[in-house]
């Protein structure tokens, strides 16, 4: 894999986990809203969606953080030598997906607890 195609799929992958983590956002959002506005009690599907959205962003941003993690770890030398290779290598990917998965297993509780409040 040349240099050029090992940098298009990390900005290609992480694009992803952007569009990954604001879809799963903008449903949290209006899931609340539907859940806010709506009838009060429990709701079956509500909680099938919201099981659902936090599945989707918790597996799908995390297998976008870890191909761009893997990719990033197939950095070759000249390229790990430049200042920017080093930031890249310096950053705590590890860290980061625990962050957001924390992140949106949370909001999915809270929406969880809503429903059943």
């Amino acid at each position: 894999m040349t240099q050029d195609q090992r940098n298009f799929l990390s900005m290609a992958r992480l694009y992803q986990y952007g569009n990954i983590m604001r879809t799963t956002i903008f449903a949290y959002i209006a899931l609340a809203a539907i859940m806010e506005l709506g009838p009060s009690g429990y709701s079956a599907p509500l909680t099938v969606l919201v099981v659902a959205v936090a599945a989707y962003g918790i597996l799908g941003g995390g297998a976008a953080l870890d191909d761009v993690s893997n990719l990033r770890d197939a950095m070759d030398e000249d390229m790990a030598a430049t200042s920017f290779g080093k930031a890249v290598k310096s950053r705590n990917m590890r860290a980061l997906k625990m962050t957001s998965t924390a992140v949106l297993a949370l909001i999915g509780i809270a929406e969880l607890y809503a429903l059943f409040a």
